[in-house]
């Protein structure tokens, strides 16, 4: 479905600290992927969320300065201050060779199950217990969201096929993410179009 993922959310790992468990953000990873593509001062890493990874992820500005924090004490990122002519002072950030280790290692790391905790459809699941008309609001909500996510895929779309690429194969999977939710997006559309139908040919609805 189309629940967007929060990055205060925490994934689980084995690990060989006796409890088989530890806490991480993924968004340190999701920095250091993006910084492994190009070096890219705070604004353009939300820049590339707002732009990019919205469909999927999302991060404000507190948050991502927070992780470059962390990521550069934990010397995974290195910053360098760029003086500009007129403008305020730029720090742009790139992968050390640590930081490059680390996230060639979460690359290689299997991924985990993806079962995820749905508020929406949580809520549709009881819907038996209040009225149509109530159901037919967080549907015709659901789609709304819906259509909105699928009009900035098509404008990402549309940004990226007219951008050169120095790296043509990094480009290829980001777009393959993008048809892959595209498709699971109107996959979610067609169900929920059918499901509004149904409960508009109802009496009273």
């Amino acid at each position: 479905m189309s629940e967007q993922l929060n990055v205060e959310s925490i994934e689980y790992e084995n690990n060989a600290n006796g409890n088989g468990i530890s806490l991480r953000n993924t968004l340190r990873y999701i920095i250091l992927g993006l910084l492994g593509a190009r070096p890219m001062s705070g604004y353009d890493i939300k820049q590339a969320f707002d732009r990019a990874l919205a469909g999927y992820w999302n991060a404000g500005n507190s948050q991502i300065y927070t992780t470059l924090k962390s990521l550069s004490h934990a010397q995974l990122v290195e910053a360098e201050v760029i003086e500009q002519k007129g403008r305020p002072s730029r720090k742009v950030y790139r992968l050390t060779v640590s930081g490059q280790a680390e996230l060639d290692r979460w690359l290689q790391e299997d991924v985990p199950e993806r079962f995820t905790k749905d508020d929406y459809l949580t809520k549709l699941f009881f819907c038996g217990e209040t009225s149509d008309k109530v159901a037919l609001k967080h549907l015709l909500d659901h789609r709304a969201n819906l259509l909105k996510e699928l009009e900035h895929l098509e404008w990402a779309r549309q940004q990226y096929a007219s951008r050169p690429t120095r790296r043509p194969r990094l480009l290829e999977y980001q777009m393959l993410v993008r048809e892959y939710k595209e498709a699971t997006l109107r996959a979610d559309l067609e169900v929920t179009e059918r499901a509004i139908e149904r409960l508009r040919s109802r009496d009273g609805v």
